[in-house]
C-alpha cells in the first residue's frame, strides 16, 4: 500500500514541475471556498491512481463528495491532493500531499489509520508510516524530540484567525515559549514532530479539518508522540471534512501538558 501512496505522490510532485502546471488558474469560485486548477488537477491524478489500481477504496476528499471506486471497497481513503494550496498560488515552495488509508469499518481517526504518506511537493521528502510499523522520513526511523520544557520548545503554530486570549497566553506567559514557526501547511507542520523537526505543533479554536492533519498525526503516533485536541482530550471521530478541529501534537509528554495548561489557563 505504501508503494501505491508514495506513486501517486510522484505523480501530482511530477505535475506541479511540469509547463502546463499554472499555480494561477482558479477551477471554481464560491463565497465560501475557492478551488485552484492545481487542487483539482492533483486530485484527479490521485483518483486515477486510485482506480486503477484495483483495490477498492471510499475516496474521501477535499473538493468532491465521497463516492468508491468499487462495490465493496475493503479500505477508506482520506486525501488533501494539496495542502498548502495557498502557498503555492503565492509562489511559496511549501506544500505537501497528505494520504491516509484506513479499513472500511474503522472510526475515522490517526490511531485507525493503517498506512499514511506526507509528502513535501518542492523538497520530495516522504514521511510515512504502517500502523505497528513504525514512522519514517526519506526511509530513516523517524525520532520524536526529547524536549520537555516550554522554553527549549521549537514549535510549529498555527496564528490563522486563532483564539486570542489563548495565544496571548502562551506567547507572553512565563517561560516563554522558545521558539516559534509556521510553514502554511498544516501537514506540514504537524509531521515535523515526528521527526523531531517541531517539538510540538499547536493549532487551536478548533478549525482545522480532518484532510489537513489525519495523515500527519498517524505518523507522529507511530513515532512515539503525542496527540490530542486543545483539552488534551483523544480526537473525536472524522465524519466529514467540514468537521472542525483543534490540536495539540508533542514529543515529550510533560511538554503536551505544560502546554495545554498554559493554552488553557
Amino acid at each position: 500500500m505504501l508503494e501505491l501512496l508514495e506513486q501517486l505522490f510522484r505523480q501530482v510532485r511530477a505535475y506541479t514541475q511540469a509547463e502546463r502546471y499554472d499555480r494561477k488558474q482558479i477551477y471554481s469560485k464560491s463565497d465560501i471556498h475557492t478551488t485552484m486548477q492545481f487542487d483539482r488537477d492533483a486530485e484527479d491524478l490521485i483518483i486515477n491512481g486510485l482506480t486503477e489500481s484495483g483495490i477498492g477504496f471510499e475516496i474521501i476528499t477535499e473538493e468532491r463528495p465521497t463516492f468508491s471506486t468499487s462495490e465493496n471497497p475493503p479500505y477508506r481513503i482520506v486525501i488533501d491532493p494539496i495542502d498548502g494550496s495557498t502557498n503555492v498560488e503565492r509562489g511559496i515552495m511549501t506544500a505537501a500531499v497528505a494520504l491516509a488509508v484506513l479499513p472500511i469499518d474503522a472510526p475515522v481517526t490517526p490511531e485507525n489509520v493503517h498506512w499514511a504518506l506526507v509528502g513535501e511537493l518542492f523538497s520530495g521528502t516522504v514521511y510515512e508510516a504502517q500502523k505497528g510499523g513504525g514512522a519514517f522520513r526519506n526511509g530513516r526511523r523517524c525520532q520524536i524530540s526529547n524536549v520537555s520544557n516550554i522554553r527549549d520548545c521549537v514549535a510549529g503554530l498555527n496564528l490563522d484567525g486563532r483564539q486570542k486570549e489563548s495565544l496571548r497566553n502562551l506567547l507572553t506567559d512565563s517561560p516563554r515559549l522558545g521558539f516559534v514557526r509556521r510553514c502554511g501547511s498544516s501537514a506540514i507542520d504537524s509531521v515535523y514532530v515526528a521527526s523531531g523537526t517541531y517539538d510540538a505543533y499547536i493549532d487551536i479554536a478548533d478549525d482545522i479539518t480532518g484532510e489537513s492533519f489525519l495523515a500527519s498525526a498517524s505518523i507522529v503516533l507511530e513515532a512515539g508522540g503525542i496527540v490530542t485536541d486543545q483539552h488534551g482530550a483523544p480526537l473525536r471521530p472524522i465524519t466529514s471534512l467540514s468537521d472542525k478541529f483543534s490540536l495539540i501534537i508533542a514529543g515529550h509528554k510533560k511538554l503536551h501538558q505544560d502546554l495545554i495548561n498554559r493554552i488553557n489557563k
